[in-house]
């Protein structure tokens, strides 16, 4: 199983807004994580969520983070197709991964909250034929490397890599889930429903595409002593998950045509507002907060399960990039080796 990070470049109450502070602290958590020998970096694309997350442009943050690395691997988690030319997201995608030396991994969804699709003049209701449409252009133009239009073909220059050809899918529905199989994308998962139901998306999803690969994001961090790690971490991660279901919102509550099961998922918001804490998201399997014992013995459930990868959220976007990077390197000393693996950090290793 490789252990990721998965960044919303967040901006809680309380801490300072400046974007150049929240894109610096970034990258020098990155550089860490690559000095480490963890998997990827993920950001994700949001706008207009306001200090929920301030990641409107990952394409550029990602080409900052290659020049300051050298093995991380650097991942879009996700790239919403309604709002996007598929020929624009392409050229990126080579461009970058010719930047990185082969390092881009990419994801692609449908986006879910209204505020971003509506920003961009998409109807929320017709975002699944929309991202189907420009899921099959894209597709075509990262394995060809070319289009046609009116009869003359374009060739896409820097062309994509081989690496290119393979992405992964944002899945929150079983119906994404059979949807995935069927593209032959692999699934990124978590953290808008508990790890038991995920779980069973999983192996949903393997046994109908064996060969591919599946990812969970929970939120973590790993401290020296077990209750001063979790006092530390607690305030911004129960923020972080207020917020994720506040900007959710609009299919979680509303009747959007086209978000059914999100609106399924609909009664985990008043239940949270009313009794979340720490222990309550570590029960649902969304969170893995304390000492390197307590830390693993989560992830090795996780890993017990087939996942192939994880993606930590370090905290809720209140912690420093000291303390951040302080959580890393307890987990590649104290946390990967409970996990019956070498220490990351070990030239020419794949993180385990």
């Amino acid at each position: 199983m490789k252990i990721d990070l998965f960044c919303e470049l967040a901006a809680p109450p309380g801490t300072d807004p400046d974007p150049g502070r929240v894109l610096d602290d970034v990258i020098r958590v990155a550089r860490a994580a690559d000095r480490l020998g963890f998997g990827a970096l993920w950001l994700p694309e949001h706008h207009f969520l306001g200090d929920y997350s301030s990641s409107a442009a990952p394409d550029m943050v990602l080409a900052a983070v290659a020049r300051e690395t050298e093995r991380l691997n650097l991942g879009f988690a996700i790239l919403p197709l309604p709002i996007h030319d598929p020929l624009r997201i392409a050229e990126r995608l080579a461009t970058l991964d010719a930047l990185s030396g082969g390092r881009v991994e990419w994801g692609v969804g449908r986006g879910i909250t209204t505020t971003e699709l509506e920003g961009f003049g998409q109807n929320p209701t017709q975002s699944r034929r929309v991202f189907l449409e420009k899921f099959v252009a894209l597709q075509g133009m990262l394995r060809a490397g070319a289009f046609e239009r009116d009869g003359k073909t374009f060739e896409l220059n820097p062309p994509p890599s081989a690496n290119l050809t393979q992405g992964w899918i944002a899945a929150v529905s079983p119906e994404t889930v059979d949807l995935a199989a069927d593209l032959g994308l692999d699934i990124m998962t978590g953290p808008f429903k508990p790890w038991p139901m995920v779980e069973r998306d999983l192996a949903r999803y393997r046994a109908l595409r064996p060969g591919g690969r599946t990812s969970f994001t929970l939120a973590c961090y790993c401290g020296d002593d077990h209750a001063a790690a979790r006092a530390l971490a607690e305030p911004g991660i129960l923020w972080a998950y207020r917020r994720i279901f506040q900007v959710a919102s609009g299919v979680l509550k509303k009747q959007v045509q086209g978000y059914g099961y999100y609106r399924k998922l609909g009664w985990l918001t008043p239940v949270l507002d009313k009794v979340l804490s720490l222990s309550a998201l570590e029960t649902l399997g969304l969170a893995a907060v304390g000492d390197a014992d307590h830390v693993a013995k989560r992830l090795r459930k996780l890993r017990a399960s087939g996942l192939d990868r994880v993606s930590l959220i370090l905290g809720g976007g209140d912690l420093t990039a000291a303390e951040q990077i302080a959580s890393l390197e307890r987990i590649a000393r104290d946390v990967v080796p409970r996990l019956g693996a070498q220490p990351l950090g070990q030239p020419d290793m794949v993180p385990a």
